[in-house]
């Protein structure tokens, strides 16, 4: 009896492993549901500021890709989701996020100034706390849902935002060019 409970809980262990990535000591899922549609983790990273790790990162889509402007331009769902690994600042994120927007629309922000303004005031909290999982989950047709912690933050309409949003990661000036190349599953 007590090695058919072993066993179960050894694949119980197995399993979970099986379906999620491990990353900066967190775990990531392998997939994630996004309304019907089951999307597989292509790629993860974890983002820097100098020494310190700030967030793990993690992007689901439909099929595993790595062709960014694939992903970037075509009208299909997507889901980033960060983990950070440490407190920040709602200043530090919302600097951060506009530096992203800046450079992932060719130095034209004001391009989506309405947009970037409504994700921006949706940082309603002092800082963003270590553990805590920021998610934006682009559903076409719909537009870009945002949610801390499983909780409702906002949406934001439109093709170009999704276009932008990801391309801070992805784009042709990458927040960070080596967790371009995993988050693209080249690495």
């Amino acid at each position: 009896m007590k090695k058919v409970l072993l066993v179960a809980i050894l694949l119980l262990i197995t399993s979970f492993f099986a379906n999620s990535r491990e990353i900066a000591g967190i775990e990531m899922p392998e997939f994630i549901k996004s309304g019907n549609e089951n999307l597989v983790l292509n790629g993860t990273g974890v983002i820097k500021k100098l020494i310190f790790k700030i967030y793990a990162i993690g992007i689901y889509i439909g099929a595993k890709s790595r062709d960014a402007n694939a992903i970037m331009y075509q009208d299909k769902p997507y889901i980033i989701r960060m983990h950070f690994l440490r407190t920040i600042g709602k200043d530090k994120m919302v600097e951060s996020m506009n530096t992203g927007f800046y450079k992932s629309t060719g130095h034209k922000p004001e391009t989506l100034k309405k947009e970037i303004e409504h994700l921006n005031a949706m940082f309603t909290e002092k800082e963003l706390k270590e553990n805590q999982i920021l998610q934006f989950e682009y559903i076409p047709g719909t537009g870009t849902k945002i949610t801390l912690d499983g909780k409702l933050k906002g949406n934001i309409p439109g093709f170009p935002f999704k276009r932008a949003l990801i391309g801070i990661w992805l784009g042709s000036e990458p927040r960070d060019e080596g967790v371009k190349e995993k988050l693209l599953g080249k690495e």
